[in-house]
């Protein structure tokens, strides 16, 4: 099945395909380079290209004394980067946990079981990376596909890891509060990468004008 294919079918008709995926021989790597690494380029390309094409080539951050510091389009492309890593780190992390505490839950323990469900439930957040970069509408994109993963997760649960159905809307909750602690530690972490290059930058501008 192509990418396209798996793709429209877990948004369209979710149900159906995790049957269909839930059989299906595959590896933890297979899904990351195969599925994953692709579909997530897919937020990453749009934000460069369309910020360039439009012309956003700075971002400003408040600085405290009300200026302003802005961050080039290298360093945008360069954090998009970063971001693109961070984010198959997160899925994989999120696959390892959900397959951790799946027993918990009378589930299977099976690594290949728990990737397959958390990167093609994954799915509508990266489809959805082609607007994520417009005001407004794109955030209500985002948005509405994060909430579409929930379903997705939660639909899954049962044919791909074998939960039982009176623990699937546990399970689901679990998952999404482990994303939420998961998601504000790497926010964190690239926060701290951002200013410690806009400030780092800045600090080496002020240096070599001063020489």
């Amino acid at each position: 099945m192509t990418i396209v294919a798996r793709a429209k079918n877990i948004i369209l008709k979710p149900t159906d395909e995790w049957n269909v995926i839930a059989g299906e021989p595959t590896t933890v790597g297979g899904l990351i380079t195969g599925y994953a690494m692709i579909l997530l380029a897919i937020p990453l390309a749009a934000g460069i290209i369309f910020t360039g094409a439009l012309g956003i080539n700075a971002a400003s951050l408040g600085g405290m004394g009300g200026g302003a510091m802005e961050m080039g389009f290298g360093a945008i492309a360069a954090m998009a980067v970063v971001g693109y890593m961070f984010s198959l780190v997160t899925l994989f992390v999120m696959s390892f946990l959900v397959n951790a505490v799946s027993p918990s839950f009378n589930g299977k323990s099976d690594m290949v079981q728990s990737t397959k469900l958390m990167t093609y439930a994954s799915t509508p957040v990266w489809v959805a990376g082609l607007v994520g970069w417009i005001p407004i509408l794109g955030g209500l994109i985002s948005f509405a596909a994060i909430a579409y993963v929930v379903y997705l997760i939660y639909l899954g649960l049962q044919p791909v890891l074998g939960i039982p159905k009176e623990k699937v809307a546990g399970f689901t909750v679990v998952i999404v509060l482990i994303y939420v602690v998961l998601t504000v530690i790497i926010s964190g972490i690239l926060i701290g990468i951002a200013f410690s290059t806009l400030f780092g930058s800045d600090m080496m501008g002020g240096a070599l004008s001063g020489a």
